[in-house]
């Protein structure tokens, strides 16, 4: 059988042996400290970026048609005065006659836009719509809105505008006739004004 010899009573700790023990406990715990504490990696911050007019827009060319009589509108100049300083604008009309009679107006700026909040909130309300609704925004990030309404005349409009916090814009669908959804037609029109600067 083996030799069992019993416990003695175990010795107790130092002082020294103590702290060592703690000092252990208090590095390890910080090393998890710091690695949880490690900052995120920042966010990259968005190309700068410029307006420009296109010729055309959905096949439409630019048109000196007058638009309908009473249009509300965002003017230009208040447009500007969204984008501290401006670095670029568009103001400018599109249309055709047939086979559907449609008019498209487009105003944007950029440059820095404080509060995107406020000037998206702001590029809708000459239009009278009552519920605008936020859609998809494009490539370029931001938020956007579209709705619907009438006309002075009774026509149709589709008001959709977009802001960010370099570039700030409405684009305004007017025809006779009831409208279906535009919001893909407003995508493709964002991405023909707003390009990389440089």
């Amino acid at each position: 059988m083996p030799n069992c010899r019993p416990a003695g009573p175990r010795r107790p700790l130092s002082a020294a042996g103590v702290l060592s023990a703690v000092a252990a406990t208090v590095l390890a715990t910080g090393c998890a400290a710091i690695d949880d504490e490690r900052p995120a990696a920042p966010v990259p911050t968005p190309p700068a970026r410029t307006l420009k007019t296109p010729d055309t827009l959905l096949a439409m060319p630019r048109s000196a048609v007058p638009l309908p009589a009473g249009l509300p509108r965002f003017r230009l100049d208040e447009l500007t005065r969204e984008a501290t300083p401006a670095t670029s604008t568009v103001e400018a009309t599109y249309g055709r006659s047939r086979p559907t009679a449609e008019t498209i107006v487009v105003s944007a700026v950029s440059g820095t836009v404080a509060d995107p909040q406020a000037t998206l909130a702001r590029l809708l309300k000459p239009y009278r719509i009552p519920k605008p609704k936020s859609v998809e925004f494009g490539r370029f990030g931001g938020e956007a809105r579209c709705g619907r309404g009438r006309t002075a005349d009774q026509g149709h409009l589709t008001a959709c505008a977009w802001a960010d916090p370099q570039v700030a814009g409405v684009v305004v669908f007017l025809t006779p006739a009831r409208q279906p959804d535009r919001k893909e037609d407003f995508l493709a029109i964002r991405d023909e004004l707003e390009r990389p600067a440089g």
